[in-house]
């Protein structure tokens, strides 16, 4: 009888789930992994540090829709997954950690002086959805499937999978080394909510005077935005984006609006009817309470979630559909098209398309000429020179603010941005695993000074793996975000570990074999972003900005009083 090794049958199940990259640092524990990768067609993406690995695997899976894979060793190198995990937790993001463990015999619990031995499954039992110990090699199968039917179902989030490295090693059968495909041991039909349910929705939804559609994260999930738009352009109604959920409309729909536009507050405020899918409803949406929404006695709100416990968590629902919102949005479609013709649009979107309209000519106005170069005025060189397909990462505090005002993204899947979790340092990996999930389109990441930093060191992955993307630093020498409350706590002249030297980044990427430049002038930005499109390599723009200008940038108010 033939045999196979423990880490084989791992990666026959993961090459069964369609894994066609996996992101780790090369470690000995799981070679019996990483001498099989050729013959599987995975390829091996290493970062020069574990957690870009699982920011990695994050984009991945945001920009491919399935899960997403990492690996890495005991004790340090799982120790340093575990930022980008609970991030993709807090994302919602399906990836699969699995870990490699220390010898069975020593562990669980440590005999004492174990080398690399670390707690591995309390360090992340509350960073994943579930995790688990795989003693035997022969359940690595079925562990291997309650992973991703756990991470894929639902709503989505990391596994984890320990592994010690003498379960990898181990010999088993090949005979009883049975591999099923997916269908066998999950769902993979996407089911939509209770038709009943469904009538009663389109009921409220055709005999509302202004319905509004709020789309979040969910609708990215299931792959719904053909059927959000199909019923958004049938009822003419206005339709709003979460910050995770952008992409899936246009922005440069006429039913589109900005969630922070005049014209978004006031339609998310004065529709009677909203109808929720796939978004938690929370900090960034206030809850759903008032000032930003209408009241609950004069606003209905239809919610539907694949996540039965997600229905009416933070706001008093008055329907709660419990199903796939991809399915749920196209049977609720043929409700409402059975119940009246299109929609001709109402006065009151052309209102809010003109708040919209005057709002964006106010934010326009910041981007002033001149030196030092305005933020405002970078990030409207960056949206100009932003192809239409183009993929967005945004990364760091008020330069994801302004970034978040004056870019807009008209694909889906199309926008990455931790947008829960507020991790800094993903810009750099998350632009790496877009670009490597999409080679043909264009991937700009717009981050600051502070937050670039925290991951510069990826350039260098970047550029062997060759996943050219351009990096546009805003760079004010400052942790941005930190000053504005420091200036109300202690004043200009006390203000605390906030500031950094000047150093020059475009040279870093240099000296990592990438395309750099540094720009002080504003005329200089649009001939600086075509000739890192040109130069075909990992490229870092360094744009100087005033340092005064980016403390408020706009929304910052906002933003601190709903997270407040």
């Amino acid at each position: 009888m033939s045999s196979i090794k423990g880490g084989e049958l791992l990666l026959r199940c993961l090459v069964q789930e369609n894994v066609r990259v996996i992101f780790a640092v090369p470690d000995g524990a799981y070679n019996s992994v990483l001498g099989k990768l050729k013959e599987n067609g995975v390829r091996l993406i290493p970062p020069r540090h574990e957690a870009a690995a699982a920011h990695m695997a994050d984009a991945w899976s945001r920009a491919t829709g399935e899960a997403g894979v990492c690996m890495a060793g005991a004790g340090p190198g799982t120790a340093n997954l575990l930022s980008g995990i609970i991030t993709a937790r807090s994302e919602g993001s399906p990836v699969i950690a699995i870990t490699a463990q220390c010898a069975s015999k020593d562990i669980y619990p440590d005999r004492g002086g174990v080398f690399q031995y670390a707690d591995q499954i309390g360090l992340f039992r509350s960073a994943t959805k579930w995790n688990t110990y795989v003693s035997d090699p022969k359940r690595i199968p079925e562990l291997v499937q309650k992973a991703f039917r756990v991470a894929m179902s639902d709503r989505p989030g990391p596994v984890q999978l320990d592994i010690p490295e003498d379960v990898l090693d181990a010999e088993v059968d090949e005979a009883l080394a049975v591999v099923e495909p997916r269908q066998r041991y999950r769902m993979t039909q996407p089911m939509a909510a209770d038709r009943a349910l469904i009538k009663e929705a389109a009921a409220l939804l055709t005999e509302a005077t202004l319905p509004a559609i709020y789309l979040g994260g969910g609708v990215r999930h299931s792959g719904a935005w053909s059927e959000a738009r199909r019923l958004a352009e049938h009822l003419a109604c206005p339709v709003l984006p979460s910050t995770s959920g952008r992409g899936v409309l246009p922005e440069d729909h006429p039913l589109y609006f900005i969630p922070l536009s005049t014209g978004g507050m006031s339609a998310r405020r004065e529709a009677d009817v909203v109808l929720l899918v796939g978004t938690q409803l929370g900090q960034h949406e206030n809850y759903g309470r008032p000032p930003i929404w209408g009241l609950p006695a004069q606003q209905k709100i239809i919610q539907v979630d694949v996540d039965s416990e997600a229905i009416g968590r933070n706001r008093p629902v008055d329907l709660g559909l419990v199903g796939d919102a991809g399915a749920t949005l196209a049977s609720l479609l043929e409700e409402v098209e059975a119940i009246t013709e299109p929609r001709a649009p109402s006065e009151k979107l052309d209102e809010f398309r003109h708040q919209s309209q005057a709002w964006e000519r106010n934010l326009a106005s910041l981007a002033r000429e001149g030196k030092p170069i305005h933020p405002a005025k970078l990030m409207v060189e960056v949206a100009d020179f932003f192809p239409r397909d183009g993929i967005l990462v945004m990364d760091g505090g008020n330069t994801s603010l302004y970034c978040f005002q004056f870019q807009r993204v008209h694909e889906p899947r199309s926008f990455l941005w931790t947008s829960e979790f507020g991790h800094l340092g993903t810009g750099v990996p998350y632009a790496m695993g877009a670009k490597l999930a999409n080679p043909d389109r264009p991937v700009i990441l717009v981050t600051g000074d502070s937050a670039f930093g925290l991951n510069i060191q990826e350039l260098e992955t970047a550029f062997r793996e060759k996943l050219p993307f351009i990096c546009v630093v805003n760079c004010d020498y400052r942790w941005g975000m930190e000053v504005p409350g420091q200036l109300r706590a202690f004043g200009a002249d006390n203000l605390v570990g906030v500031d950094h030297s000047r150093a020059r980044y475009d040279q870093v990427a240099k000296g990592f074999g990438c395309f750099g430049a540094y720009v002080e002038d504003p005329a200089e930005i649009r001939p600086a972003l075509e000739a890192a499109q040109k130069s075909g390599l990992p490229a870092v723009i360094q744009v100087v900005v005033d340092q005064e200008a980016n403390v408020h940038p706009p929304g910052l108010v906002e933003f601190q009083t709903i997270g407040g």
